[in-house]
């Protein structure tokens, strides 16, 4: 997934931070506004905490305000009021905090938003609802998906925010950033499929779990590690220790040479360290309970050849 096409020019950034979306990645019908009714306590939020773009996009916002409010969103209105610059956007989110009563903001944005559901009959070849059914285990139901269509728009400064793993010939989303300035915040979630992406700038083509038995083999799927999370400790090693440890305990420790090269008071005279009879011995073994762990593992992704 490259964001190479997504790259705009000089030119283009500087009319993105005034607001004028490019028409050819950005279509109107892409764009939607949104009122987010926001409750604040006495004396919030501060208006330092609020950055915008020459053309009123968000760059900033206090934390405990996104979501609802979302990176590049173009601020309209505040309350029913048009606000059309960054000193009036200021001065009206001032004005209420400093009555000290509790208060609400709405914000009126432009937002981009683009997603579209698909219906079953515009989904890609290698859908699975386009397969047959199977009684296997280890392969992908073929029932209990959502299919999306969804277009990644690269705002300046911001990040893709996505993690995938592959399985049986599907990409899977394994992660997602939902931090702020995230491009997949929103549009992607765990456990879904990325099943095409188009050539037209970056168009996904998602399929998203929503039945038990997708939802499960899709989860099976991102949980499973190639590593083991917690590995036994060899029987050698752990014989190793034992008689090491029975050692100490018939002879004692051994005075470690000093490190100091100056004068060190003489400790020659002092008792001998010994192990406490409160030392409570146990084997060392992974942890039994780790739900990761528990889960079986379909023989196909098993390391076993």
């Amino acid at each position: 997934m490259s964001a190479e096409p997504l790259n705009l020019s000089r030119e283009k950034k500087r009319a993105f931070r005034a607001g004028k979306f490019p028409e050819d990645i950005i279509t109107k019908d892409m764009i939607r506004e949104v009122t987010c009714t926001i409750d604040c306590a006495p004396g919030t939020p501060n208006y330092k905490e609020f950055k915008v773009t020459e053309g009123m996009l968000f760059t900033k916002v206090p934390d405990n305000l996104t979501p609802p409010l979302e990176f590049c969103d173009m601020l309209q209105k505040i309350n029913g009021k048009a606000v059309t610059t960054k000193k009036q956007m200021h001065e009206e989110i001032y004005k209420l905090a400093k009555s000290n009563k509790s208060h609400y903001l709405a914000f009126t944005v432009k937002r981009i938003i683009s997603c579209e559901r698909l219906e079953l009959s515009n989904t890609p070849s290698n859908a699975s609802v386009r397969k047959p059914a199977s009684k296997e285990n280890t392969v992908k139901p073929n029932t209990g998906y959502n299919y999306f269509k969804i277009v990644l728009i690269y705002f300046p400064k911001s990040k893709l925010g996505i993690n995938i793993k592959s399985y049986a010939d599907s990409v899977y989303v394994a992660a997602t950033d939902n931090a702020w300035g995230s491009t997949t915040r929103r549009l992607l979630f765990p456990c879904g499929t990325i099943l095409k992406i188009d050539e037209t700038l970056v168009t996904l083509y998602i399929e998203r779990p929503v039945g038990t038995a997708a939802i499960l083999f899709s989860h099976s799927v991102i949980s499973y590690e190639r590593k083991s999370l917690d590995p036994l400790i060899p029987g050698d090693v752990v014989q190793k220790f034992a008689e090491q440890l029975a050692y100490y305990e018939k002879n004692g420790f051994q005075d470690p040479p000093p490190i100091f090269r100056g004068y060190t008071k003489d400790y020659s005279s002092s008792g001998r360290v010994k192990m406490t009879n409160t030392v409570e011995n146990k084997k060392i073994r992974s942890d039994d309970i780790n739900p990761a762990i528990l889960k079986p593992v379909p023989p196909q992704m098993s390391l076993k050849k």
